[in-house]
């Protein structure tokens, strides 16, 4: 038996814009992704058996989240097995998760964990996939899986993704803060988003190319002037407690910026220090809320 244990870090979106709609009803996008210090551990064992198929078994420490191939781990494993499975030979892989991200807010943990599975099969069975190869096989998942791809296999921790999100462009960055990350108690769906967001006016959208270079450079300032989230224009006017805890936030922390990321409905502040985040995390737990601090990475 061989495992690996992987960090399935979650992310958050530093913008987000829709620069059009596809022919197939999806939208294309630029945005800007940075990881942070959050994560799930994801837990990957080979087992070789005698026999010619390959089982796979998930386990979750969160009781409430489905262990078949409604899971993206389990998923990810799936699309391997089928692609690769006959360089491994029979046997059972088994993946345990640990969840730390709170579960439909927006911060892509299930597509890292997703991408968690096919980056440990590449490795237990020695494929010698690149990250560009494993990006390719991850966007089966998920427009976010790629990008967990690229944050978990190398050294990069913010990129460009532009197209359905699966087009990744990595960024050198000198932009480092600690964050804030509060989700309200329910989910908001990606797919409702989306859709409702053709039919939102956009009073304002970030300046991607602007951004990259700030980015790059550090300038903070810029960063965040052109930190913009255009699906905040459909979510936040459809759930108005995520307006009032993005307004909370604003008004009551020392956030240097607030933004929704994805299409919600977690809101995050961008913090000078460590101190002031987790000075603002305590007083928004103190409210009811879920509430966590982090770095970006």
């Amino acid at each position: 038996m061989a495992e690996i244990k992987i960090k399935s870090y979650g992310k958050v979106n530093l913008s987000l814009d829709i620069t059009g709609v596809r022919e197939d009803g999806y939208h294309e996008l630029k945005t800007i992704m940075q990881k942070i210090s959050l994560y799930d551990e994801v837990t990957v064992r080979w087992v070789p058996k005698e026999q010619q198929n390959i089982d796979i078994k998930l386990s979750c420490n969160r009781v409430y989240l489905p262990t078949d191939s409604r899971n993206l781990a389990y998923k990810g494993a799936e699309i391997m097995a089928q692609r690769f499975g006959y360089k491994a030979g029979g046997g059972c892989i088994e993946i345990g998760i640990e969840k730390r991200l709170p579960v439909a807010a927006g911060l892509a943990g299930g597509s890292g964990n997703g991408a968690a599975s096919i980056i440990a099969l590449n490795r237990l069975w020695n494929l010698g996939l690149n990250t560009r190869e494993l990006c390719q096989i991850g966007a089966e998942l998920g427009a976010d899986v790629p990008f967990c791809i690229l944050i978990q296999n190398t050294g990069y921790g913010c990129a460009l993704c532009c197209g359905t999100g699966t087009e990744i462009m990595p960024l050198p960055s000198k932009f480092k803060k600690a964050v804030l990350l509060v989700k309200p108690p329910f989910g908001v769906s990606t797919k409702e988003v989306y859709k409702g967001i053709d039919d939102c006016k956009i009073n304002q959208r970030p300046d991607t190319e602007m951004l990259v270079e700030a980015i790059k450079r550090g300038n903070g300032r810029k960063v965040c002037k052109n930190m913009i989230n255009i699906l905040e224009e459909y979510t936040l006017n459809r759930y108005k407690d995520v307006k009032e805890l993005k307004d909370k936030i604003q008004a009551e922390t020392s956030a240097e910026k607030v933004l929704m990321t994805g299409s919600g409905p977690t809101v995050f502040g961008i913090f000078y220090n460590i101190k002031e985040a987790r000075k603002a995390c305590v007083q928004m737990r103190s409210q009811g809320y879920e509430a966590y601090w982090a770095t970006m990475l």
